[in-house]
């Protein structure tokens, strides 16, 4: 009779038991994986290498910052810090492509070999590249004493009167600019009270050219002091039909005398 009872507790309590057994065996498991992979990995890192390097100008040996280094086939990108330095850690010992690019130089790649628990230290030379940039036109203002002369030029290949340059007064030499003014045909000499003037040989008597001086209309007497190497060029119209438009004064029906000087603002 006893014996029945104990046959049924224990009966009872296998499933129970059973059940126990089955949890310490799930929670050990995970937990001896772990253990496993833990060691893997422990393995791999104590074989682990490095990659330390300096990337520079192969000219001047600048540092270049900001450069974008990758290791080729890996997931391993850095960019190179303020004075060109980089670096690459927990690398598996073998052969690696390292490529750099950096703005104003040509891409460039190096073979790396790496034994275990090895650091290399290396300086990379990047090429700079040459741009052609495009042509630049200056525009400059030209001066208005060469713009003026640039239109006594235009007048005198007209062919209307008649122009004195600066290589032919310096060649005469004369001691003063009437002088060199009766060299012109249809210009004379008139002499009053020893002062000696130019006048158009057409024009009426008592009627003298009218003088502009750098452009500007001016009075007789202190166009004709004008020093005769001061003088950069010289236009005679000898009466209305000749005179241009630019120069139509209050006096240039008998003739316009224009100097200009060398001098001119």
């Amino acid at each position: 009779m006893a014996a029945n009872r104990l046959t049924r507790t224990v009966s009872r309590a296998a499933p129970t038991l059973l059940w126990v057994v089955l949890c310490e065996v799930a929670t050990a498991l995970p937990a001896a994986v772990g253990q496993q992979a833990s060691a893997r990995g422990g393995a791999d890192h104590a074989d682990s290498s490095a990659i330390v390097g300096h990337v520079t100008a192969r000219d001047s040996h600048d540092p270049i910052n900001r450069a974008r280094v990758t290791v080729a086939g890996t997931a391993f990108e850095t960019t190179t810090d303020s004075v060109g330095r980089f670096s690459f850690t927990n690398l598996d010992a073998g052969t690696f492509v390292i490529e750099i690019r950096a703005i104003g130089y040509a891409p460039a790649s190096w073979g790396v070999s790496l034994k275990p628990h090895q650091m290399i230290t290396h300086q990379f030379d990047l090429e700079p590249l040459a741009y052609e940039l495009p042509e630049v036109v200056v525009k400059g203002k030209t001066p208005l004493s060469a713009r003026r002369y640039a239109d006594f030029e235009r007048r005198r290949h007209s062919g209307m009167g008649a122009f004195l340059t600066q290589e032919f007064i310096e060649r005469a030499n004369p001691s003063s600019l009437v002088d060199v003014l009766v060299t012109v045909r249809g210009v004379q000499q008139v002499c009053i009270s020893n002062q000696c003037v130019a006048k158009m040989v057409r024009s009426p008597p008592g009627c003298y050219p009218q003088y502009y001086l750098d452009g500007n209309e001016s009075t007789p007497y202190f166009a004709r002091l004008t020093p005769p190497e001061d003088i950069k060029g010289v236009e005679i119209y000898r009466g209305a039909s000749e005179t241009p438009g630019e120069f139509q004064g209050s006096n240039s029906g008998c003739g316009v005398i224009a100097i200009w000087t060398k001098s001119a603002p």
